[in-house]
């Protein structure tokens, strides 16, 4: 099926006028979805509540500020929160893009996010399709999914053992675009010839 039928199928496809799952479903669905969010911030209140319970609460401030502006400031630590934050930014977006998109089944069904991971360019996120939706569907749509990720580019590679499985490569960085030249030892080694300079 070419890929224009494939987004005319999408745009003529129903959305679900209302949730038939029960209440519970939906309150543990929802825990689910946003775990990782809900384990940082019970993680950092409870760390608040120990610290300022043995030196009181405004010195738990003014150290919380010292040690936040510690991680921000040292280059490797910076590039660990921005890319766990950017990371949470790009599984739900990913969610929007996905509804606004129609890349569910006809129950409003969304992908299954597996892991979202960062890489050195951005973030890498496994998906488990649902019964309706391929990673050609999902392909098709790279260009709307990079604009929704704030993204250079964004690609997606199918599982060649489980065609349920694929990986969205979310790439915000390029590399190789550094404005900044790398020096190198050759030139001291003796490796490169300098100018005037014979073997």
């Amino acid at each position: 099926m070419s890929r224009e039928y494939r987004s005319l199928a999408r745009a003529l496809q129903p959305q679900p006028t209302h949730d038939r799952r029960s209440l519970l479903f939906r309150l543990t669905a929802f825990t689910i979805r946003h775990l990782p969010e809900i384990i940082v911030v019970w993680l950092l209140v409870r760390a608040w509540q120990i610290v300022a319970g043995g030196i009181g609460p405004v010195w738990t401030d003014v150290a919380a500020g010292g040690l936040a502006l510690a991680l921000m400031s040292w280059r490797r630590s910076r590039r660990f929160v921005v890319g766990l934050f950017a990371s949470m930014l790009t599984r739900a977006r990913l969610r929007a893009a996905f509804t606004e998109l129609r890349l569910t089944r006809r129950s409003g069904r969304l992908p299954f996010t597996v892991a979202v991971m960062p890489t050195a360019v951005g973030e890498r996120v496994w998906l488990c399709c649902p019964v309706g939706v391929s990673a050609e569907d999902i392909a098709d749509e790279t260009d709307r999914l990079r604009s929704a990720c704030f993204a250079r580019e964004v690609r997606i590679t199918r599982s060649q053992r489980f065609s349920a499985f694929l990986t969205v490569d979310v790439i915000r960085r390029d590399p190789l675009g550094a404005t900044a030249k790398v020096p190198s030892s050759l030139g001291r080694r003796g490796y490169v010839r300098q100018p005037n300079q014979g073997w």
